[in-house]
């Protein structure tokens, strides 16, 4: 929002937006049109625009500043579509449009104007709900479709889930005349970065820290970060699905990948309560939307198993790892429209804790004795993958039954998979110590604990890894340290599990 005393702030920071690579500027004017000359500054700022600027009278009915009356701000509208050059565009509120014939009036003359003369003004004519999915979507947009004065169709509300963001791509796919359809809030990125796959008229980014709506990502992040400009109809679309997932670096590691890669891919993160039928729903809508190109997904707690579920219901493929695990954790839909779902994570923590023992340690992974600290679902894709790779295995766990009953549930081809209690350690010392419980996790249940009981003996020849990526050191690794012990962090492990997705999506491996 602008303020009076900030015009040249305002007008530096859009000088800095056009060099970055922005094509409009808007300027939201809500309450600066209220005070005492605040229209002269306006018309100030539209005049010395370096970029083509809509310009904004928010109302605090739709989340802006403006507490006027309407004859103030109808008297705005016209001292903006009288600037010399005139804005690109006036956003003028639907329910502005409802207040009396003044405002149609004016609507309508900037649409005469703009038949006749290309300089002048055109009409966006908007609705905004910040509170949900706003009832009556539909005839609101069709009322605004209808509108032959009107240029450009805006429609805005909070996302409620990312599922809202298949109805914006819905309305944008259909759309009668020009249109902005976007959700706010964590459930909406989809439907901001995406708007130009399905013809949107344009999205928005803030220019700094000050967004005028919830969700909208910088000006950096919408180009650099999600190279928006090369986004087009056949981009394909990939999700990582958890709850919480806003913390995920998969987004950020995969869009790096793809873009290296000249891989016209996107991922973005989907937070899914963790209720089995609020999986079912979003996959369901994320693999029917049409246009959307969904082509695969990573999938983290607590949706691993239901993602296995939805697979069997739906007919998909399902590897061996994945079937033994009961877990899925990365799923591949084929340009047929074919479900096949993987579980990375076995292969993955094989793979690095190997590579660190040898080099390290100069021990083989075959035959090495493994404490693995845990019996969640990370600590069964390990002692899977360990004991399947012929190391010895133990598990301990808080809880002792939940690893008798992790044992029980692997044992069979793999062998004798042993448990031990924090009061019944072995003498003898591992050879590698994983840690796949979430203790020492930044912002987990207890980021400052150290999951490993102070009798087993640590020293140079054995290796400590930690399944926790943040913080990069845990409190487990820096006690290793300084027995001498080597370490190995959760990130390794997180790339290499990921280089894996990769492969499976794009059939080749990320460039270094």
């Amino acid at each position: 929002m602008v303020r009076s005393d900030g015009i040249s702030r305002a007008l530096d920071l859009a000088r800095e937006a056009k060099g970055h690579g922005a094509d409009l500027v808007e300027w939201r004017l809500d309450s600066l049109v209220e005070t005492e000359g605040g229209i002269r500054a306006a018309v100030r700022l539209i005049e010395e625009s370096p970029l083509p600027c809509i310009v904004t009278v928010r109302d605090e009915s739709e989340g802006g500043a403006f507490g006027g009356g309407h004859e103030t701000r109808l008297a705005a509208w016209h001292a903006f579509a009288s600037a010399s050059p005139p804005p690109a565009y006036i956003d003028i509120e639907l329910a502005a449009m409802h207040e009396g014939e003044s405002s149609r009036a004016f609507v309508a003359s900037l649409h005469r104007g703009s038949v006749a003369h290309e300089g002048r003004a055109r009409a966006i004519l908007s609705f905004h709900d910040f509170r949900g999915r706003p009832p009556g979507l539909s005839g609101k947009v069709s009322e605004i479709w209808a509108d032959q004065s009107v240029a450009v169709a805006k429609v805005v509300w909070t996302a409620r889930t990312a599922r809202d963001n298949m109805e914006a791509f819905e309305l944008l796919r259909l759309r009668a005349k020009p249109t902005i359809a976007l959700c706010m809030g964590e459930h909406g990125l989809m439907s901001r970065v995406l708007a130009p796959k399905f013809g949107g008229f344009l999205t928005y980014a803030r220019s700094d820290e000050h967004g005028t709506a919830p969700g909208q990502p910088t000006l950096h992040e919408l180009l650099e970060d999600w190279d928006f400009r090369t986004i087009t109809r056949s981009t394909k679309v990939y999700a990582v699905i958890g709850y919480p997932v806003a913390h995920s670096r998969s987004p950020a590691v995969h869009n790096t990948w793809f873009r290296k890669a000249k891989f016209d891919g996107r991922m973005f993160p989907v937070a899914v309560a963790p209720m089995w039928e609020a999986f079912k729903a979003t996959l369901g809508e994320l693999i029917a939307c049409e246009g959307l190109d969904f082509s695969g997904a990573a999938v983290t707690a607590p949706h691993k198993v239901h993602a296995l579920d939805y697979l069997a219901e739906v007919g998909g493929k399902v590897d061996d790892d994945a079937a033994a695990l009961g877990a899925v954790n990365t799923i591949v839909r084929g340009t047929d429209g074919s479900l096949r779902g993987m579980n990375t994570d076995a292969g993955a923590i094989v793979e690095v804790i190997e590579g660190a023992l040898a080099s390290s340690t100069k021990k083989r992974l075959k035959g090495a004795r493994v404490l693995v600290l845990g019996a969640g679902g990370a600590a069964r894709a390990a002692v899977y993958g360990l004991a399947k790779a012929g190391a010895m295995v133990s598990i301990l766990n808080r809880t002792p039954k939940h690893a008798k009953q992790l044992a029980k549930d692997l044992a069979g081809d793999l062998g004798e998979i042993a448990v031990v209690s924090p009061g019944h350690l072995p003498k003898e010392k591992f050879d590698v110590i994983a840690n796949c419980t979430s203790v020492g996790m930044t912002a987990g249940p207890d980021p400052e604990g150290d999951p490993l009981p102070e009798g087993v003996a640590l020293d140079a020849s054995t290796l400590v890894f930690d399944a926790v990526y943040a913080p990069e050191e845990t409190p487990l690794l820096a006690r290793a340290k300084r027995c001498g012990a080597p370490t190995l962090g959760g990130a390794a492990m997180f790339l290499a599990q990921a280089r894996a997705q990769f492969r499976a999506w794009t059939g080749s491996a990320p460039l270094p």
